[in-house]
């Protein structure tokens, strides 16, 4: 089962290249403890990297129940399907104890962790292009139904904070919320999911899309600004976390349930966008080395 880290996410746009390349140059920190952590019979409760800078403890970063292929993935932004290999590298389990300098930034902590994980763990690392079946996201005929947001007033009283449990509902069952500018929500109601946005960029819409339907999704709309958006499908059309190299393959993937409900549907109809299979060149990520037992602190 793919496990993908949790906690302060940073996300790092990398290019194809030797990403395995270490130097004195690179920022470390000031002090790192490595230990593996015992097997756990119980997989609840939190696991992944928290802590350094933007947070409440901006010089302690922590890692616990992280795995290689976690830390990897966080220190150089991998989306689980750049990452064909990720299950044979999340497994063995590491406790993270490090001091970040004071003013350290969230790009130089990703560096750190590229670091600490070359030195105690000598890995090494390249992407390389790899063709796999992809949707592209496109602007349906009719053109997008999608809007910019009004302009925000940060003077503007806020409205109450509501519990869900006591909005209103509408017709398919969601409460009526609207979400903060600048934030999504996801909502789940009669065997229907609704994706709410407000002011956000079409990123954010891509990236969810990504971990719902069984291939990558890139954007080709040419939409660049941040736009409110609602879409609302069946749950039993996508699959959480499909979008993988570990899952999908071409012309394996099933057709999606749903009836007129399904998210491709949807997204047509409520958004005016549309996700059309078709072949890509992706920057994968691949590990040429790594040793399982780290160095000594």
């Amino acid at each position: 089962m793919l496990r993908i880290i949790v906690g302060t996410v940073f996300v790092l746009f990398t290019s194809s290249g030797a990403a395995g390349q270490q130097g004195d140059r690179m920022p470390s920190f000031e002090v790192a403890s490595v230990k593996p952590e015992p097997p756990h019979a119980d997989q609840s409760g939190a696991y992944g990297c928290f802590g350094g800078p933007g947070t409440p403890d901006p010089t302690r970063y922590r890692c616990s129940r992280a795995t290689v292929g976690g830390m990897a993935a966080q220190a150089y932004g991998i989306k689980m399907y750049q990452f064909p290999t990720y299950p044979a590298y999340a497994t063995t389990e590491y406790a993270v104890d490090a001091r970040v300098s004071e003013g350290a930034t969230a790009e130089q902590v990703r560096l750190m962790l590229r670091r600490l994980l070359a030195e105690r763990f000598k890995l090494a690392t390249h992407f390389e292009k790899k063709e796999m079946p992809i949707y592209q996201l496109t602007v349906a005929q009719g053109g997008a139904r999608i809007r910019e947001p009004a302009p925000f007033d940060p003077d503007a009283p806020r409205p109450p904070n509501v519990p869900e449990s006591q909005l209103d509902k509408d017709g398919d069952g969601f409460p009526m919320v609207t979400p903060q500018p600048g934030s999504t929500r996801v909502l789940r109601a009669n065997g229907l999911i609704r994706l709410v946005g407000s002011g956000m960029p079409p990123n954010s819409l891509v990236s969810y899309l990504s971990s719902q339907v069984d291939r990558p999704v890139i954007d080709t709309t040419g939409l660049t600004a941040k736009y409110d958006f609602t879409v609302t499908f069946a749950s039993d059309s996508v699959k959480e976390g499909s979008a993988s190299l570990t899952t999908a393959a071409p012309g394996e993937a099933p057709e999606p349930t749903g009836g007129g409900r399904t998210i491709f549907a949807a997204l047509e109809r409520d958004l005016g966008l549309k996700l059309e299979k078709t072949k890509g060149m992706i920057d994968v990520f691949v590990i040429d080395h790594v040793e399982k037992t780290p160095t000594p602190n």
